[in-house]
């Protein structure tokens, strides 16, 4: 029996946090804490489970630097400081970043971590609340938290071994020992992940490959405009930013760290977020690269440039090869709607569910191959699963590894699946020529989430102007050779893909002040590197005030008809309304069913209205969740609905609701069964999508929509 080989590519990477000799941010810490060692390791488990791993170098020089230097970050700092001498700003700085973790699996499950966060004022951020906080937590709540905050990050296969297991079993009552005890099992853990990955390639198991050095977008270093061929209208920044020659520098520096750590050429490179262009794989195959991957979209619209007519989904499933100067590179493409059901879907479905769902989703292509080409066509077929390795296991149960182990387990047993290494299934690949290639990444084949809002576009001025700066200065001859070096690091760590991944509307952080703090910090460096005072522009900031997530408040009352029908958009005018397509994090959800949530309300009545990506089937299902003022969980479907949950502050028995589940989801329901009366109240809910019911999609995905009531909207 042929099998279906199935690739996974996990993508683990980080920007560059040092600043000033710390760094800025934990992220490097935790996620290696938690995740980069654990992924790797659990595969000692599953011999037959190959699969390939980018460690992107800005990670792992990071990750060297805890190791080799005992590196620290902010965070740790405020950790290691003793209780007894933490000032007011300190505990604010605790209140604030202490709790950044997920509510659900991370804080929720530990009785002394939860009491510490509803002392805290729970998901406040309000600074009034944390100064009213300070003076109510003890000394023992402080060293607690420090403590807590620290020990959620331990991995799944690393907390039911000492020191770990022991501080778990404790619970509260930690002293300063425990605390170093805990930091020192911090050290030795990210001392594992490097090793660990060297030994499972040199057994066969795994392939690392690599990114750009500092992850930028290859296709705009090489030339901005390229961004106008997948979005003609978009807007560009001032000056054109045309640099293909630092895109070569990023891709030569990674290879030299590559063979440094690794002993050997990398074969393979997954550009950063995938994005790929004809200028950027021919970069690629000069420095000899002979493999790179992308998104399935992107390989759709690259058939399209060369093809009449619609290109088949099945197409994806193919190798491909692009020609160059310098030799071919062989290309895969990643099966979007399978990855983001791992990045986005199964962490609310029962380990056992989502494992055999995704198996069953593989063995359906399959067949589908089979029947339409035969089954020696497997032979060249390829199922390719690419994500990001750390960022989605915290909303699952036991950080994934559940899932994961049974996902394995049923793979290694099924004669019909097969895991391959990238490079060993492109030695023996047929692999398909492509004429052109789309410029394009893994969200919806374009670059906007780089370029074109405002807030890019100053960012890429800022970076041209002071590129050119470094070339002048080099051109004067002023400067020693280390000096233009050092000037050049900083360079192209502002060339990262991270910060235009925090400016414009597309994404929300709590810490985008501080990504926002390090571009500026880089390019300031530049200046003072130079021996020059950086401009006051650099040291204003360039994101906007945080919005918590993308929300239009209602502008006046509406009066709409419950009829499930588009086209009466006109009479939802002047209603609020929560952007799905704006509310990404530090994953970017791009197959959503849910695009945007309408709500408003009049005089007497509440509405929602959900408007989808594609037709609600009578697979589906949609739960209102209303949190406040009091709560009631309402499920609906083409059928009718059900009540699952109704929780009044009074005895009245108001039930009084419309609803019309069509080309859109449409709801209207009273106030008086809200409980939504009196004082300018405020109605809080969320919604949920199912299907066969598996919970698909919650949005807000970690909170709820707040709709505070006036008396009157104009």
């Amino acid at each position: 029996m042929e099998p279906i080989k199935v690739a996974f590519l996990w993508h683990q990477h980080q920007p560059y946090y040092k600043q000033d000799g710390e760094y800025l941010l934990p992220w490097v810490r935790f996620h290696g804490v938690k995740d980069y060692w654990d992924m790797v390791r659990i595969l000692d488990d599953y011999p037959r489970i190959k699969q390939t791993f980018n460690l992107a170098p800005s990670l792992i020089v990071q990750i060297l630097d805890y190791v080799e230097n005992r590196a620290e970050d902010k965070i740790l700092k405020l950790t290691k400081k003793r209780v007894d001498e933490l000032t007011e700003d300190d505990k604010l700085e605790i209140l604030k970043n202490f709790f950044l973790a997920n509510f659900d699996r991370m804080i929720k499950p530990f009785p002394r971590y939860l009491e510490l966060f509803n002392k805290r004022g729970g998901f406040s951020f309000s600074v009034e609340v944390f100064n009213e906080v300070v003076t109510r937590f003890s000394s023992q709540d402080w060293l607690d938290l420090q403590v807590w905050y620290n020990l959620i990050w331990v991995g799944e296969y690393s907390k039911y071994d000492e020191p770990f297991k022991k501080l778990f079993e404790k619970g509260g009552g930690f002293t300063e020992d425990d605390k170093h005890i805990l930091i020192n099992g911090h050290y030795e853990i990210l001392g594992r992940i490097i090793p660990k990955h060297i030994e499972a390639q040199n057994r066969g198991q795994i392939e690392v490959s690599v990114s750009p050095f500092y992850h930028p977008i290859l296709p705009l270093l090489c030339d901005v405009s390229i961004a106008k061929v997948s979005s003609p209208e978009i807007k560009l920044p001032k000056v054109k930013f045309s640099h293909p020659e630092d895109a070569d520098a990023q891709i030569k520096k990674a290879i030299k760290l590559y063979e440094e750590i690794f002993g050997r050429k990398p074969v393979g490179m997954w550009p950063s977020e995938g994005s790929i262009s004809e200028e950027a794989i021919q970069l690629m195959a000069e420095n000899g690269l002979r493999w790179t991957a992308s998104d399935e979209e992107v390989l759709l619209k690259s058939l399209s440039l060369v093809e009449n007519g619609v290109n088949e989904r099945i197409r994806i499933y193919k190798p491909y090869k692009f020609v160059t100067p310098f030799g071919e590179v062989k290309i895969v493409f990643r099966d979007r709607i399978l990855s983001d059901l791992i990045g986005f879907v199964y962490s609310s479905w029962s380990p056992d569910d989502a494992a055999n769902d995704l198996v069953n989703r593989i063995l359906r292509i399959r067949d589908e191959i089979i029947q339409r080409e035969g089954e020696e066509a497997l032979k060249n077929s390829i199922v390719a699963i690419i994500l990001d390795g750390e960022n989605c296991w915290e909303y699952y149960q036991s950080d994934g590894k559940d899932f994961l182990r049974t996902l394995y387990w049923l793979i290694s047993n099924d004669e019909r699946l097969e895991t391959v290494r990238l490079s060993d299934f492109f030695e023996s690949c047929d692999a398909i020529a492509l004429k052109k290639i789309f410029p394009g990444s893994w969200i919806n084949a374009n670059f906007n989430i780089w370029i074109g809002h405002d807030e890019d576009n100053k960012a890429w001025d800022l970076l041209k102007r002071v590129r050119d700066l470094l070339v002048r200065e080099i051109s004067s001859g002023r400067h020693s050779e280390e000096t233009i070096k050092r000037a050049w690091e900083e360079i192209y760590i502002a060339e990262g893909s991270d910060w235009c991944w925090w400016f414009g509307d597309e994404h929300v952080s709590a810490q985008a002040d501080e990504f926002d703090f390090l571009f500026r910090k880089h390019l300031i460096n530049v200046y003072e590197i130079l021996g020059y005072e950086a401009p006051v522009e650099l040291y204003h900031p360039i994101k906007r005030k945080l919005v918590k997530f993308f929300i239009v408040e209602p502008r006046r009352f509406i009066y709409p008809s419950i009829d499930g029908m588009r086209k009466k958009n006109f009479e939802w005018e002047g209603a609020g309304y929560y952007d799905v397509a704006r509310t990404g994090t530090a994953m970017h959800q791009v197959t959503s069913i849910v695009k945007r949530i309408y709500f408003g309300y009049n005089e007497d009545k509440f509405f929602i209205r959900v408007d989808t990506s594609r037709g609600l089937t009578d697979r589906n299902r949609i739960e209102v969740h209303f949190v406040e003022p009091c709560e009631i969980r309402i499920e609906f479907n083409h059928e009718g609905f059900s009540v699952r949950k109704i929780s009044r502050r009074n005895k009245q028995e108001v039930f009084d609701l419309k609803y019309a589940f069509g080309e859109v989801f449409e709801l209207e329901i009273s106030r008086e069964t809200l409980c939504a009366f009196g004082d300018l109240p405020r109605v809080k809910f969320h919604i949920h999508v199912y299907e066969d019911h598996k919970a698909l999609e919650r949005w807000p995905r970690d909170e709820s929509i707040v709709v505070s009531f006036k008396k009157k909207v104009r």
